[in-house]
């Protein structure tokens, strides 16, 4: 019998690994697919549903398995969809909007109005909650429910209505359909005016070493790709902005939530890399000051992310124009520096 070429075995070697197993597809892996599909990336996929990448992979490589055929075509790092792909991923997200909407109307009958927003939690603590009063005074009928994760949550996984985040301007959901770019972020350090008074703030670039830093501990025992996104907005990301090597403090003080990073310098127990982003009216109520006024743009920008179809109801509507006119006042709040 005449041996195989190379490529003709490689070829075989596919067609058996992806010979459908059964005609019925795990509809728990059409969420990974879909989310794979429109960022066209794995990685970034996984982050949106909360999975590991590896959980994401096994769920692509058993849906292909499933259907028979593959769906994507790996170019390295980066992911697209093949021919049949594209296809499937068509009827997909149909499937998918049909059902979410199905599900919307039976929770929209069975009781009250509610949103459901996502954020990270130190937005939701320092921006989002002491604002949300306002909304619910003139909404009194709508309910709130607010969740905060660390990763970055699917809207169209389903159940969640708004997002509210900060990505990174090359993320693939800074683009994603429904996201609208509400603003930067830049950092400058920050501290309490107490602390000016009792002479422990710094009054120059210089004097910075000689002041105990409020830091971010999750900056250090962090994933590598998390940590390289938290070094953005931590006292290193600040130096590297500026093209100056970072030197050591007087002391540091860590904690794991930025709002409680904020907290610490808002009791003057040193200096703090604040994020404009989150800490503007503490600026510009003098709660906190920038000695220093030198700020760094972070690379991070917010986006207000809804997700398809939600904005068709009228208690969705109703949060996404009250959280345009309060970006629009934040926007407007001067501060110096």
């Amino acid at each position: 019998m005449r041996k195989m070429d190379d490529g003709a075995q490689r070829q075989a070697a596919a067609s058996a690994v992806l010979t459908p197993r059964s005609r019925q597809v795990d509809a728990g892996n059409l969420r990974g697919f879909e989310a794979a599909a429109r960022l066209g990336s794995f990685t970034a996929a996984a982050d949106a549903l909360a999975l590991t990448q590896s959980a994401l992979s096994r769920q692509i490589q058993t849906l292909e398995v499933s259907v028979g055929v593959p769906l994507f075509v790996r170019e390295g790092p980066r992911v697209r969809l093949s021919p049949a792909g594209e296809q499937f991923a068509v009827v997909v997200r149909q499937a998918l909007q049909q059902l979410d909407a199905a599900v919307e109307g039976l929770r929209a009958s069975q009781g009250r109005p509610r949103v459901q927003i996502t954020t990270f939690a130190s937005l939701a603590s320092q921006w989002l909650i002491p604002r949300l009063g306002d909304f619910q005074s003139a909404h009194p009928d709508i309910d709130i429910a607010v969740e905060t994760f660390d990763n970055l949550s699917d809207l169209e996984a389903g159940g969640l209505d708004i997002a509210i985040r900060r990505l990174r301007d090359d993320n693939p959901l800074a683009r994603a359909p429904h996201t609208a770019f509400l603003f930067g972020e830049q950092i400058t350090p920050v501290c309490s005016p107490a602390l000016a008074q009792t002479g422990r703030a710094p009054g120059a670039l210089d004097d910075l070493p000689r002041c105990v830093w409020i830091d971010d501990v999750r900056i250090h025992s962090a994933p590598p790709i998390a940590r390289a996104n938290l070094q953005a907005l931590s006292w290193g990301g600040w130096y590297a902005g500026l093209g100056l090597p970072q030197p050591e403090p007087q002391r540091w003080l860590r904690f794991n939530y930025t709002y409680q990073v904020i907290q610490a310098a808002v009791a003057g127990q040193g200096v703090a890399m604040g994020q404009i982003g989150l800490i503007r009216d503490l600026l510009a109520a003098g709660t906190l000051i920038a000695p220093v006024g030198r700020r760094v743009d972070a690379g991070y920008g917010y986006y207000l992310a809804v997700r398809s179809g939600a904005q068709q109801r009228p208690e969705v509507a109703a949060m996404l124009d009250w959280l345009q006119q309060q970006f629009e006042a934040w926007r407007a709040i001067e501060i110096g520096g």
